[in-house]
């Protein structure tokens, strides 16, 4: 893995300018800069024209909680789809993307990427990161964070380290020794400081008995000393844990504000000798040179920092009295493209691609055919314009083809939430209201009100303007009105105090509540209260939902409501599929299982997926299964169906990138970036749940994902890298520079590659390399490398990748360092880690 150079990154600063302005600073401005001040800003300093400085959630777009009510940006595929393209072009040009938003609405620094790895194919966040394997996730997440800041907007790779789960994220113990932190959990980190990154996130959890915000060895010691990484180290929000910890292990900023730990008890410990001074101005040096890069620093009225690189210009400014609509045409197309390039075909019996002219009935069915994941739910979900359904691309796309539908199944962990096609608001509009209260009663006239397309909101920092997030209340209303009569199910789900009302009667009283005492977690809880009743079809009933603040906390306010369920609905999904020449069948999680907060219980697609699949695959032999979820699923019927495509939360045009796959438009350009296992116990780490003492212990050290099926010889079903395509791509030849090598040197290889099919298509070409002769164990293989190519038919080009020394290196604990043994080393080339279709050696000397 070819590190990159850093000299790309100077300072749009004179560093001698930076440190006049910190002279003139007194102790308790230099404190003021390490806090926020509210939910999203850092402080500023305007006797150093510092505007304090916009942050805001996003590795899949812009969690816009700032902007005016209705706003909404780009969604773009989550991380394991950016990992499933395996393209740094592509993940550059998101990531550009997404700054560009950012831009546009005043944002400083976004906060992302993910760069965890997904270790447990129960973790929550698995969807939000790249990869299982470090030296993949390293190097496209190496190029998110150069797109995201090409456009002036600092990327904040998250979560410093091992944040790899959620249960009792704030708390657990991650027990992992320093040969796997440093060749695995460390290395995407080491990758995005290495490319400057200009902020990182401090995770949650410990590592080894330590908070990671006060971790010295960690921070201090290799990434502000060993990396020497010149960025600001933030903490995640209310993960900043104690003032002389904190502060001289090298954390710099804490999120959100007002502060409990920096700012003034900072300034308070730097008076009474706790802390020296000399720290205090470090991390106030670090704030200003990341408000200078992203232009939030002015000198005398004139703004300094670094012009973005990627476009000219910003486009008309927002007006901040209307809804803000970032996306547009162009941002649609791409996220069509990197869909299309995220899609990994698993199987393929020749069915793909469709046919249109032989297709006059296709059966659309299963619960993610018209209500699809299109992103995950928590800190990744945003405010986007409406996702295009995998119904509505195939509609589209098909126009002259009879196009039936089937839900067949429910699958969500909650109630589904109330939408505009749902209710009207109290102005029959198609939505609800939401009416805001001073005080902690819903009385009198409303301070504010506001409409939206969703029951369920979240209320951290963006309430109206006037209103004390520990002093407000909020009702939440719209009229239902039944389709169908029998016994409707409602309930309401949050944080803190609630209640709940239907046509007046209570359905759930929680009003006095106390508020979530694990802040960080109190968006997403997962208890729901609520009644059933009896309603009748056309008569409407008012629905109204509350919630009153007790403390300066986020909160949750969310409306759950599932109509009678037809005891027929799997059978009618099944006939469909037997009248009609194709069936596709969409499976897949929803919000309530990949999300923040909360870890899954199995692998297995929730609710009757599976003998959905079955019983269609039993009646329709061209059955196609679409598989919309962020993380590994198992796939008990894979090899009984026609075809199965891996779609991931793909963003906001699923429907429309799916239809170019299905009928050949576009080529499934996705290989995994997971492994997914034939038993969910061939997994080497599975429980994401701390033992009696609050441990979580890494035992598969550095095996983790597929080095653990290759050391223990266990065939995945579906094995890392994998993933079809329509053409033939062969491998004709590799060649390496050398076969000696020298320690500091690096070798090159050249692989030659020709598209011997009829169609143009891709390939990743995969480098592993294998230490024949080490003294310790090591992984059979380790991918160091890799490169999407396009191909026309007949073409042939010829694909150049290096080999640094450090890629045949281990971390040896007694030393203290990276070791490269003399020896045999074998370089295995090829589709995937089992699809290895060219090798050589090389001796290192």
């Amino acid at each position: 893995m070819k590190q990159a150079d850093r000299s790309a990154h100077a300072t749009p600063i004179n560093l001698e300018r930076l440190d006049e302005l910190l002279r003139g600073l007194s102790i308790e401005e230099k404190a003021g800069l390490t806090a926020g001040i509210d939910a999203w800003h850092a402080c500023g300093a305007t006797s150093v024209g510092l505007e304090p400085m916009l942050t805001l959630d996003g590795p899949n777009g812009i969690r816009g909680v700032t902007f005016p009510v209705g706003s909404s940006a780009t969604c773009t595929p989550c991380g394991t789809a950016l990992g499933a393209t395996w393209d740094t072009d592509l993940v550059h040009e998101v990531a550009a993307r997404i700054g560009f938003e950012a831009k546009r609405a005043g944002v400083h620094y976004m906060l992302g990427p993910v760069l965890n790895l997904v270790r447990s194919p129960l973790g929550g966040r698995d969807f939000e990161s790249f990869a299982e394997d470090p030296v993949l996730a390293a190097v496209l997440g190496a190029a998110y964070v150069e797109g995201m800041q090409s456009e002036g907007v600092a990327a904040t790779p998250k979560h410093y380290v091992a944040n790899d789960s959620e249960t009792h994220r704030t708390s657990v113990d991650c027990r992992v020794d320093e040969r796997t932190l440093r060749e695995v959990y460390l290395v995407p980190f080491e990758a995005a400081a290495n490319v400057g990154a200009w902020s990182i996130m401090a995770a949650y959890n410990r590592v080894n008995g330590i908070h990671c915000a006060d971790h010295d060895h960690l921070v201090g010691e290799i990434l502000k000393r060993e990396w020497a990484w010149d960025g600001v180290l933030m903490s995640d929000w209310h993960g900043a844990d104690e003032t002389v910890a904190g502060a001289v292990a090298g954390l710099d900023l804490e999120m959100p504000g007002p502060p409990h730990v920096y700012g003034p008890h900072l300034a308070a410990a730097v008076r009474r000798g706790e802390v020296s001074e000399a720290v205090l101005d470090d991390k106030a040096r670090r704030v200003l040179l990341l408000a200078a890069r992203v232009g939030a620093l002015t000198q005398e009225g004139t703004r300094v920092g670094r012009p973005a690189v990627g476009r000219p210009a910003v486009g008309p400014r927002l007006d901040p009295a209307k809804p803000w609509h970032l996306s547009d045409a162009e941002a649609s197309a791409l996220v069509r493209r990197v869909a299309a390039e995220s899609f990994v075909l698993l199987t393929n019996d020749g069915t793909l691609p469709l046919a249109p002219a032989a297709i006059r009935k296709v059966a659309v069915i299963g619960p993610n055919s018209a209500r699809p994941c299109s992103q995950g739910g928590g800190a990744a979900h945003i405010a986007a314009p409406p996702a295009v359904t995998p119904l509505d691309g195939l509609r589209a796309a098909l126009p002259g083809v009879e196009i039936v539908h089937e839900p067949a199944c429910q699958i969500g962990l909650f109630l589904p939430p109330l939408t505009a096609a749902d209710v009207r608001d109290l102005d029959g509009r198609p939505g609800l209201t939401v009416q805001f209260f001073r005080g902690q009663e819903t009385a009198g006239e409303p301070h504010a009100a506001w409409h939206i397309d969703s029951s369920e909101m979240h209320f951290f920092g963006d309430l109206p303007k006037g209103l004390a997030q520990d002093d407000f209340s909020v009702r939440l209303s719209g009229w239902l009105t039944p389709s169908v009569s029998g016994s409707y199910e409602l309930a309401i789900r949050g944080a803190g105090a609630r209640r709940l009302r239907v046509d007046g009667t209570v359905a759930a009283n929680l009003w006095d509540a106390p508020p979530g005492d694990n802040i960080p977690t109190a968006l997403f809880e997962s208890r729901q209260d609520g009644a059933k009743f009896d309603l009748q079809a056309g008569k409407r009933v008012l629905i109204e939902a509350e919630l009153h603040s007790a403390a300066y906390a986020p909160h949750l306010l969310a409306i759950g409501c599932r109509s009678p369920e037809s005891n027929d609905q799997l059978e009618r999904a099944v006939e469909a599929a037997r009248a009609a020449d194709v069936a596709i069948v969409v499976v897949g999680t929803d919000e309530s299982w990949d999300t923040e907060g909360r870890d899954r219980k199995t692998v297995t697609l929730p609710g009757r997926q599976d003998e959905l699949v079955e019983r269609v695959a039993a009646v329709n032999p061209r059955t196609i299964v679409v598989v919309n979820a962020g993380c590994p699923m198992d796939l008990p019927w894979a090899d009984r169906v026609a075809a199965v495509l891996y779609a991931w939360l793909p963003g906001q045009e699923f429907g429309n990138a799916l239809a170019d796959v299905l009928l050949g438009k576009s080529e499934p350009g996705g290989r995994l970036p997971v492994t997914i296992a034939a038993r969910e116990s061939d997994y080497p780490a599975l429980s994401t749940t701390p033992d009696e003492q609050g441990q979580l212990v890494y035992v598969e050290g550095i095996n983790l994902g597929y080095r653990h099926f290759d050391a223990a010889g266990i065939e995945p079903r579906f094995c890392f890298g994998h993933g079809l395509g329509y053409t033939r791509i062969e491998f004709e030849s590799l060649e390496v520079s050398a076969d000696g090598l020298a320690s500091g040197d690096s070798a090159q290889l050249k692989v030659r590659l020709r598209n011997t099919g009829t169609r143009a298509g891709k390939e990743v070409v995969q480098v592993y390399v294998a230490d024949l002769e080490s003294s310790v164990a090591r992984p059979p293989r380790e991918l160091k490398g890799f490169a999407a190519v396009h191909l026309a038919p007949g073409e042939s080009t010829e694909v150049f990748l290096t080999l640094e020394d450090r890629d045949l290196a281990y971390w040896d604990d007694a030393a203290g360092g990276w070791r490269i043994e003399p020896g045999r080393f074998e370089i295995l080339v090829g589709a995937s880690s089992r699809d290895i279709r060219l090798r050589a050696s090389l001796e290192l000397e």
